[in-house]
């Protein structure tokens, strides 16, 4: 499922509007979702006072069930913190897990790639280098497994 909320924004300009922002998109349920990523346009906003665009740095997950990849994707600016978020993305691997049947939860914990990024570039630059190559998360996994 794909998620998003408007959130307080407040611009270089000092002016604060509200913005819709995506927290997580399910790229398979919401294909389009996968293509405001790679075009940089995924929580891009625009200022209203100054017209200003930027983009607005919250975590963020980038899930993609065909590939069997979950991308929790941080603030560039939070790369420093990659122990604290390492386990925070446990914590929260655990409450989602545990509330799936066990049929499922074995299934994705078998086959699934979890990946912490830092910055919504990088995750363009990971999109884009699987792209070129032609792999996928899953066959890689496959791959390892077999």
């Amino acid at each position: 499922m794909s998620a998003g909320s408007d959130m307080d924004i407040t611009c270089a300009c000092g002016h604060s509007f509200k913005a819709w922002v995506w927290q997580s998109a399910n790229i398979t349920a919401s294909p389009d979702l996968r293509k405001s990523v790679l075009d940089g346009t995924m929580n891009l906003v625009r200022c209203p006072a100054c017209g200003a665009r930027f983009h607005v740095e919250v975590p963020f997950l980038y899930h993609d069930m065909e590939q069997g990849e979950w991308i929790w994707v941080y603030p560039a600016s939070s790369a420093a913190d990659v122990a604290h978020i390492e386990s925070e993305v446990t914590a929260m691997w655990e409450r989602i897990s545990a509330t799936m049947p066990a049929k499922v939860r074995n299934a994705i914990t078998g086959s699934y790639k979890t990946m912490i990024l830092f910055g919504m570039d990088a995750l363009v630059g990971y999109l884009k280098s699987k792209q070129a190559q032609g792999t996928t998360g899953r066959n890689r996994i496959e791959k390892a497994n077999s």
